[in-house]
């Protein structure tokens, strides 16, 4: 059985996705507060006693231009991912929902690894295509790096840290950097201070109203670090700590300080507190392409083993096109746009 709920009525969507296994911030509606510029809905799927097995909760983009929108599902939908006849109810409500929205593209990305062959291919007889490009083409990155934190303490957490990280940890240290939480106060600084790594990293940063968005929609999963020397901040980083798992969301510093090592002490500074607020997982998300010497990208990699995190690969970006005419008109006016600049 499905039902629809909205913002104003998600409590027990999002009950069933904190206690899930399955379970990810994104499919919460705290996660449709901070995305104030999308739409949002929640499916919910019950069984034939009214208990609730399966949940999606959905974005909704509107293309104005085309009076029509997508609707995607960040890291979902939440259930059994061996349970198809779930699967297949959920896809459906999501499929009915489209129609009503008139949505040419309903879009899923699971938190699970592209080694379930058997899920792949059962999403394929649903109807889904799957998308696994290994770059940051996709909604939610495909590769990442996770740790595995359990039986550390925050006490023997660096035990675990390659040498170089551990190195540039003590030096932070040692030049009495400190971390405290920030507020969005903050964020100004912070801001200033992402515009600088992502010209040097060349990426679009987000906006201080997103930020200020994250921070409050998440409420307290989420957290906001500073790093400071001589009470001026120097890097900054932004964490959510949900259920079992943290996650290192963003990050970002002065370039001129980066000799005093204030990452390494942030990275050590989440991970602390995702260990004190009883998580084993800390999710570094994303990355672009494999672990190999010869990716151009392989310093990021390289960046987070060294905290002791796995490489983890996950299925893929899957779609379902629900009106093919106009979702090519689509890519190609976007795609003449992206030409003209």
């Amino acid at each position: 059985m499905i039902e629809y709920v909205d913002l104003a009525h998600a409590q027990e969507l999002d009950q069933f996705v904190m206690s899930h296994p399955n379970h990810h911030f994104m499919q919460t509606s705290a996660w449709g507060r901070v995305k104030t510029d999308w739409g949002w809905h929640g499916i919910i799927c019950r069984d034939e006693t009214g208990k609730i097995i399966g949940s999606m909760a959905l974005l909704r983009h509107n293309v104005h231009f085309f009076k029509t929108c997508m609707l995607y599902a960040p890291r979902g939908p939440i259930c059994d991912y061996t349970d198809f006849r779930t699967l297949r109810e959920l896809t459906e409500g999501a499929k009915e929902l489209a129609k009503r929205c008139g949505a040419y593209l309903l879009r899923l990305d699971p938190r699970i690894d592209e080694t379930d062959t058997a899920f792949a291919d059962g999403m394929r007889k649903l109807g889904y295509s799957i998308d696994a490009a290994s770059d940051f083409s996709l909604f939610q990155p495909r590769m990442c790096y996770v740790t595995d934190m359990e039986g550390l303490t925050p006490e023997t957490l660096e035990t675990i840290y390659h040498k170089t990280a551990r190195t540039h940890l003590h030096r932070a240290q040692k030049n009495n950097v400190t971390v405290r939480l920030g507020t969005v106060d903050d964020l100004p600084r912070f801001c200033e201070m992402m515009e600088q790594t992502a010209q040097k990293n060349d990426f679009e940063a987000r906006s201080q109203s997103y930020f200020r968005s994250f921070l409050t929609g998440l409420g307290d999963m989420a957290r906001l670090y500073i790093a400071e020397s001589d009470g001026k901040a120097i890097a900054a980083s932004v964490s959510v700590i949900e259920g079992d798992r943290g996650y290192f969301m963003y990050g970002c510093s002065d370039r001129e300080y980066l000799k005093l090592c204030p990452n390494e002490l942030l990275q050590w500074q989440m991970q602390c507190d995702a260990l004190r607020a009883g998580c084993r997982w800390f999710d570094f998300r994303g990355v672009e392409g494999h672990p190999v010497e010869d990716n151009p990208k392989y310093g990021l990699h390289r960046y987070k083993q060294g905290f002791g995190a796995d490489f983890r690969a996950y299925v893929g970006q899957l779609d379902i096109i629900t009106r093919p005419l106009l979702k090519k008109m689509i890519d190609i006016t976007f795609k003449l746009k992206s030409k003209i600049g």
